[in-house]
C-alpha cells in the first residue's frame, strides 16, 4: 500500500504561524495559511485531474471528512448527492481559488512533484517520493537561500473536517487468477514473496514509502531511521476505500476509473454551479450502480 500524505515546507508554513511540528488540522486553517501562502507566491499544489494516484486520494479523502459518501453501506443505495457533497464541493472552490495554484486542472501524478521540487508551491498531497528525490540528490535540489530541500520538508495527514480525517493510500495486492493451470506453484510462489524475509528485504527499500501489509509492520526498526517519514508507519489506520460506505466492489472500481469523485470537483472549480456538479456526479454514480 502507498501511503499519502502532505509533503510541505517547514520554513513557509513557519512564516505564516505554523512552526514544526504544528501543521493546520482543519480544513479551515489549512486553506487561511494556503491564503497566505499564496499571497507570497507559494501556493499550495493539488491535481484535480485524470491521473492514477494523487487526484483521488485527494479528493475521496476530502469527501469522506465531509461526510459525503457514494453510497450507503448496503452497496446500492447510491447517496452521493447530500448537503455534504454539496457543501465540500463549494468550499472545495473557494478553497482553490483562495489558496491553490490554478495549473492543477492540467497536472498529472509527476507535475506536483516537479513543482514542489522547483519551489514553485509549497504544500501537496503525495507519497514520500518528493522527500526521498530531495534527499538522494541534496546538491541539485534547494532552497531559495542555498541549502539542500530535504531539510525543509515535513510530512501531515490531510486535515479534519467535520466527518473526521480520514485517507485513501492506494493498495497493490496479489492475487492468482483462476484460470492459471499450476495453483500450486502459484500459491507457493504468493507464500515465498510475502514470507517475512523477502517482504523485508522489499519493505526496507522502500524507506517508508510504502506502507506494511499489517500492523505488524509499524513495529519494524526502520521507523527509527528517518523521523520525517513517521507520518508514513500509521498512514493506513485513518484509510478507506473508494465506494465507501458500501464494499469496494466492482462498481465502486467503474466510479474511480472514471474519475467521477475527482470530475465532480473539477467541474465546480471551473464554474459549474456546486449543485449541478453533485447531481452530474450522483446520476452517473447511480448508472453504474444499477448496471
Amino acid at each position: 500500500m502507498l501511503g499519502a500524505q502532505l509533503a510541505y515546507r517547514k520554513s513557509w508554513f513557519a512564516e505564516v504561524g505554523y512552526d514544526a511540528p504544528k501543521f493546520p488540522q482543519t480544513w479551515e486553517e489549512y486553506r487561511e495559511a494556503g491564503k497566505k501562502l499564496k499571497a507570497k507566491g507559494r501556493p499550495l499544489g493539488q491535481t484535480v485531474g485524470h491521473s492514477f494516484g494523487d487526484p483521488p486520494t485527494y479528493a475521496y479523502p476530502y469527501l469522506w471528512s465531509w461526510g459525503g459518501k457514494e453510497v450507503e453501506a448496503d452497496g446500492k443505495t447510491v447517496v452521493l448527492n447530500s448537503k455534504a457533497t454539496v457543501d465540500s464541493v463549494k468550499f472545495a472552490v473557494g478553497f482553490w481559488n483562495d489558496a491553490y495554484d490554478e495549473g492543477g486542472l492540467a497536472w498529472d501524478d509527476s507535475s506536483n512533484n516537479r513543482a514542489f521540487l522547483a519551489g514553485t508551491i509549497s504544500s501537496t498531497l503525495n507519497g514520500a517520493s518528493i522527500y526521498l528525490e530531495a534527499k538522494r540528490k541534496p546538491q541539485v535540489y534547494l532552497t531559495e537561500t542555498g541549502t539542500p530541500l530535504w531539510q525543509d520538508i515535513l510530512h501531515a495527514p490531510l486535515p479534519k473536517g467535520t466527518a473526521g480525517q480520514f485517507g485513501y493510500h492506494l493498495p497493490m495486492s496479489n492475487m492468482l487468477m483462476k484460470y492459471v493451470k499450476d495453483q500450486k506453484a502459484g500459491k507457493e510462489f504468493l507464500r515465498w514473496i510475502t514470507s517475512k524475509p523477502v517482504y523485508q528485504a522489499w519493505f526496507d527499500s522502500q524507506q517508508g514509502y510504502s506502507v506494511g501489509a499489517t500492523t505488524v509492520w509499524e513495529q519494524d526498526k526502520l521507523w527509527g531511521n528517518d523521523p520525517v517519514m513517521l507520518p508514513f508507519r500509521t498512514a493506513a489506520r485513518a484509510g478507506r476505500f473508494p465506494g465507501y460506505a458500501g464494499p469496494a466492489n466492482r462498481g465502486a472500481a467503474e466510479v474511480l476509473s472514471k474519475y467521477i469523485v475527482v470530475d465532480m470537483t473539477a467541474k465546480a472549480i471551473q464554474g459549474m454551479p456546486a449543485e449541478d456538479a453533485v447531481k452530474w456526479a450522483h446520476d452517473e454514480v447511480a448508472r453504474i450502480y444499477a448496471a
